[in-house]
This record gives C-alpha cells, sequence and structure tokens, in this order.
C-alpha cells in the first residue's frame, strides 16, 4: 500500500508516513473518499471498536460526512389485519458524528428509531430512561395478553356450555 493511501496525503513519497496513535478502544479503519473510481482515495480513521460499518462499501464524498454506527437491534410488531408485514420497527444503535459542530452528536450518542419516522437522538442517561420505559411497556403487554387470553378463553367456555 503506498505511503499516500495510508496517511491520507495526496502527494506520493517514499519516506515512511507516521500512523497516529489510536485511542483505547478505537482502531485504524479504512474510509473510501469519494465515488468508487480512479479518483476514490482510501485513508485510515481513528473508529470506535463498536462502529460495525464498512466505510469501504459504504463510501462518503468527504471526511465530514463520516458516521460511525454500531449493530442494531429491531423489534417489529405485526398486526393480523397486516400479514406478514410489521406495522411498527423499532430500532437502535450507537451511534457518532466525529465531525460535527454538536459535541453530543460527536460523543457516543444511542439512535433509535422507527423505519418511517424521524430517529431519536439519546445521551446514554436518556437511552437508561427510554429502556426503564420501555420495560414497563413490556410488562404491560404481558399483562395486557394475559387479560386477551382470559377473557377469551372464559367466552370460548362460555359458548361451549351454551
Amino acid at each position: 500500500m503506498a505511503a499516500d493511501q495510508l496517511s491520507g496525503a495526496s502527494v506520493r513519497t517514499n519516506h515512511p508516513t507516521s500512523i497516529p496513535a489510536v485511542a483505547p478502544g478505537h482502531h485504524l479503519a479504512p474510509v473510501a473518499l469519494g465515488a468508487p473510481g480512479p479518483d476514490q482515495k482510501i485513508v485510515f480513521v481513528s473508529e470506535p471498536d463498536w462502529c460495525r460499518t464498512n466505510h469501504i462499501s459504504e463510501w462518503v464524498h468527504f471526511l465530514e460526512d463520516l458516521n460511525h454506527t454500531g449493530d442494531a437491534f429491531a423489534v417489529e410488531v405485526g398486526s393480523f389485519f397486516n400479514g406478514d408485514k410489521p406495522v411498527y420497527t423499532l430500532s437502535a444503535t450507537v451511534g457518532s458524528d466525529p465531525m460535527s459542530s454538536d459535541p453530543q452528536m460527536r460523543a457516543a450518542h444511542v439512535v433509535v428509531g422507527d423505519a418511517g419516522s424521524v430517529d431519536a437522538y439519546l445521551t446514554p442517561d436518556m437511552a437508561e430512561a427510554a429502556a426503564a420505559d420501555l420495560r414497563r411497556l413490556a410488562d404491560a403487554l404481558d399483562e395486557n395478553a394475559r387479560t386477551a387470553r382470559l377473557h377469551n378463553e372464559a367466552a370460548e367456555a362460555k359458548a361451549v356450555v351454551a
């Protein structure tokens, strides 16, 4: 690999290029800058270990456009009116926009979204509070399922007797 590709410099040199120190919890990762083709450049950036974005296949035009995204977890909620298509898809992942002017976006944060709506950007404290609320929602959902099941069983038993 040429020294200019390793450092991101645009001038070729025969001298070794120093590699910056990488902070704990980070590693150097290749990033493709520019559309695929002869003018696309590969540079290496410090990337958090939790980032799962393939920055070669998901290239960016400019380094300022680079974002880091962790593994996403999603929950789909269907409806018996919709067949196999989910009505809601709620997902959560860790994200960071290292070039943002907003310090909260530069910091690692949690992104929660629904497939068709605006994403919510949460600090770790906000994410923990939302998780506690979602656990309460899950408990209420379990209780509602038990209530509906008991109602249906009682209605079926009554229909059999009649």
